[in-house]
């Protein structure tokens, strides 16, 4: 098992990361909630350039944040910047929308968005989606080392109801839920969700989050 920690980024927050990886957490996640926080990519930047070993997540991005071509983009420069510990978590965006008036975004739509920027990550040339049609695009000489999709990116996928389980297991991500009294309930239907998927069970990994504060003494 490991353990991890979550922040509601602040610019300040690589701090935390960087007490975090003294005591030996594994990873750092941080939130995408815009008009409530500083942004996810600039305080996990901060955080890349000031640690070394521990994994540095969004916990979790919202896909209507971004365009698909500058969410590849930010990972792939925080992935020059941290060789190997970035995460690509992702969900569909309920709390960071409500601050701007809208639901969540589809899970069809949250497919897309992710089969687009991971097939960029991976190298690809992808059908990207705009509002004025379809575009192929690709990263343009990434030879050159400014930024990275040699390591990889892993993804994982905040899913709460049985369909967005379902999209975890086809696509094979790392599972993110919160915690309750009802954990060992919700993590069996996950599992039931990944065998359905013709999938080993020992290839599930999941992440749950439990809310708490830390308090200096």
């Amino acid at each position: 098992m490991q353990y991890s920690v979550a922040f509601a980024s602040e610019l300040d927050s690589w701090k935390w990361a960087k007490r975090a990886e003294e005591l030996g957490f594994y990873a750092a996640w941080f939130y995408d909630t815009q008009l409530l926080n500083p942004d996810v990519f600039i305080c996990m930047a901060l955080a890349a350039h000031e640690t070394s070993r521990i994994r540095l997540g969004t916990g979790v991005l919202v896909p209507s944040n971004r365009i698909e071509p500058v969410t590849a983009n930010a990972f792939a420069s925080l992935n020059k910047l941290a060789p190997g510990r970035i995460d690509f978590g992702i969900g569909t965006g309920f709390t960071a929308r409500r601050t701007m008036g809208q639901g969540a975004v589809s899970l069809a739509d949250t497919r897309r968005y992710i089969e687009t920027v991971q097939g960029m990550l991976g190298g690809e040339t992808v059908e990207w989606l705009d509002s004025d049609g379809a575009h192929k695009v690709r990263f343009l000489d990434p030879e050159l080392g400014l930024i990275n999709i040699e390591d990889e990116v892993p993804l994982w996928i905040s899913a709460f109801g049985p369909k967005g389980k379902h999209l975890t297991a086809e696509l094979g991500a790392g599972w993110m839920s919160f915690g309750s009294a009802n954990a060992a309930e919700v993590l069996a239907e996950m599992q039931a969700s990944w065998a359905a998927a013709d999938r080993k069970p020992e290839d599930l990994e999941a992440n749950m989050f439990f809310l708490g504060a830390v308090l200096n003494g």
